[in-house]
């Protein structure tokens, strides 16, 4: 049974003829390797910006490239995908653009200082209802990312439509002896209202694991919005900003990682677990504290053996 092309659900026809003397263009975000300034490379994702909500992702899917050869021109109608299964060859539409300035403006490189330019344009707010949830499958030519060919745009299916976003898509909350994530496992779902209400209506002690060392940091939340309080701050920016003004601020050695190498190592190495909770009242508190410290000699996670000052 032939599947429903991507060209009709976009109704591809009908743009065309609202916008004379343009063409249609898929382009296929790779993901790339990057240089930074002290010399080390990171594998930038498309999908970890997306996820991030990460304002570069646009500059990046509508980039330029080399001064030779724009990848952009003003006759496109672009349509923006980032691969979401390397196994599946599964992508995503996340945007559409009008290009009305194919050499558009020009934007740093936050990490390695360098500048490049992107186009501009209009969003096709018209397909808003399809960003972050319609998925196609399809494998990139050798040596081509973007698509102008109408009999290859053509013959596209769409693999499915998704009943709400990717963004918005995730596990229920599986129960606190069950929660084990990495830094963007994490990051996706802590905001769902289960996973918020769970984590908020608790106090707890946690481990956080570097997966690259094996380094760990042990730590306890009592705060007014329990676990997801004190995990959320870390998502924000690696350690907790509230505790700095403590003397035995216990957050020193993730800060300190953060200042070597940026959040960018807790976003590629950090899972983040549950070892016990607590009832938010008095009493638990108390036994938060106590058992912090528990966790903290039974796994050995005091500096230098572990991410723990104090």
């Amino acid at each position: 049974m032939q599947g429903i092309k991507l060209k009709d659900i976009l109704r591809f026809d009908e743009l065309l003829q609202r916008f004379p003397g343009k063409r249609i263009k898929l382009r296929f975000n790779t993901d790339w390797d990057e240089i930074h300034e002290d010399g080390t490379k990171l594998r930038r994702s498309f999908l970890e910006m997306y996820e991030d909500e990460n304002k570069e992702l646009i500059y990046s899917m509508l980039s330029t490239g080399s001064d030779k050869k724009n990848r952009n021109s003003n006759r496109d109608l672009t349509f923006l995908f980032i691969r979401i299964s390397n196994q599946d060859n599964l992508w995503l539409l996340v945007d559409a653009y009008n290009i009305t300035n194919a050499n558009g403006c020009q934007v740093k490189n936050p990490r390695t200082d360098e500048r490049y330019n992107y186009a501009t344009g209009e969003q096709l707010t018209e397909y808003q209802s399809f960003f972050g949830r319609l998925v196609v499958e399809w494998k990139n030519l050798p040596q081509q990312f973007y698509y102008v060919k109408p009999e290859l745009i053509d013959s596209i299916e769409v693999r499915e439509i998704l009943p709400v976003t990717y963004l918005e898509q995730g596990e229920a909350f599986p129960g606190y002896e069950a929660v084990s994530k990495t830094y963007r496992e994490l990051h996706r779902i802590i905001s769902k209202k289960d996973w918020r209400d769970a984590l908020s209506n608790m106090y707890g002690v946690y481990v956080l694991t570097d997966e690259l060392t094996g380094k760990l940091y042990v730590g306890s939340a009592t705060g007014e919005e329990g676990i997801y309080g004190r995990w959320s701050t870390y998502l924000d920016n690696g350690f907790d900003k509230t505790e700095e003004g403590d003397k035995e601020y216990p957050n020193k050695g993730l800060k300190a990682l953060v200042d070597a190498h940026t959040i960018e190592y807790i976003k590629s190495n950090f899972r983040y677990s549950i070892l016990e909770y607590f009832p938010k009242n008095e009493f638990g508190k108390i036994r938060a504290r106590e058992r912090e410290q528990y966790w903290k000699k039974v796994l050995h996670s005091a500096h230098p053996s572990g991410y723990n000052f104090n």
